[in-house]
């Protein structure tokens, strides 16, 4: 008899440990889902503010941003008072928080509001200094403020932590050509170019005719040469200069202010045959450019019947 109560006692406690279990993983399995279906709300109106920011409606954006936000953190919060291994899952949400919240300045930016998008960067900077994009969006702010030495500062601490960062030396240098310290900016141009990403890639026709085909690659660096160009022609080193514009045309042929830097270089170093044909093609692509018109003056009556 006590052994049948004892099997008794043991089945129904083993019973009554397969159905803790089983609720336990029930539970398990109804929160994931609900948590799958936040998840995904978030990430529903995350996409929609980034369309509406696309289109140009920012206070709309802004507010999805906002709400995409708050359920992530919501859903964050519910998931660290788990004791079950998710932190894969709050890692993946903290870096969707953090990212739809930075996103904000973006969006700040944009309507104007520059001092409120300051602060988000800020506010990031503080918890991580060593983030090289943030100096580079702090920077980017302040130079369209007109901060320009503190935009200075902001890059440099962006290249300090990111070298390669080429749109930071781009900037940078820009800024220090428009302070007329055109050695520095011709040093920044060219750490800009040498950083820059790759444009597109396409092998030579007919290539795999080649045992060794030479591919064609063009740097993303138009506006890189551009600048390198007129920091070479303030430096009176008009050869130099030539050769930026030609490779920035080589990139984006159809960029009237290249062409015009191309043909006032010509000007300069009395080619002028060089420049009238630059000054053509920039009246081509620009009809209303005014030193283009001058230039290319339509032939008279009297030298037409000549």
């Amino acid at each position: 008899m006590c052994l049948i109560l004892q099997k008794i006692y043991d089945t129904e406690k083993a019973y009554s440990i397969a159905m803790s279990f089983l609720k336990k993983w029930y539970d398990k399995v109804s929160r994931k889902k609900q948590f799958t279906t936040l998840y995904r709300r978030g990430e529903e109106i995350y996409g929609n503010g980034y369309v509406l920011f696309e289109m140009g409606n920012y206070e709309e954006a802004l507010e999805k941003y906002n709400e995409a936000a708050a359920i992530w953190g919501e859903l964050e919060n519910k998931l660290s008072e788990l004791e079950d291994d998710m932190e894969d899952d709050l890692n993946t949400l903290r870096k969707k928080c953090q990212n739809v919240l930075y996103s904000r300045c973006f969006v700040l930016y944009r309507m104007g509001r520059h001092e409120e998008a300051l602060e988000v960067i800020d506010s990031f900077l503080e918890e991580d200094p060593q983030d090289a994009g943030k100096w580079f969006g702090h920077g980017f702010v302040m130079q369209s403020i007109g901060q320009h030495q503190k935009a200075i500062e902001s890059f440099s601490k962006c290249l300090d932590l990111d070298p390669a960062f080429s749109d930071a030396w781009y900037c940078k240098a820009t800024l220090l050509y428009q302070n007329d310290e055109f050695t520095e900016a011709l040093k920044c141009y060219d750490r800009a170019a040498q950083h820059s990403n790759v444009k597109d890639f396409a092998f030579p026709q007919y290539s795999f005719l080649n045992i060794n085909p030479k591919p064609k690659l063009k740097k993303d660096a138009a506006g890189i040469l551009y600048g390198k160009g007129n920091t070479l022609f303030k430096l009176e080193r008009f050869e130099e200069a030539i050769e930026a514009f030609t490779e920035a045309i080589d990139i984006e042929p159809e960029s009237p202010q290249i062409w015009q830097g191309l043909a006032n270089t010509y000007l300069k170093i009395g080619n002028n045959d060089r420049a009238d044909m630059a000054f053509a093609k920039l009246l081509e692509l620009d009809p209303e450019n005014s030193q283009a018109q001058d230039h290319i003056k339509p032939a008279s009556p009297a030298e037409d019947k000549e």
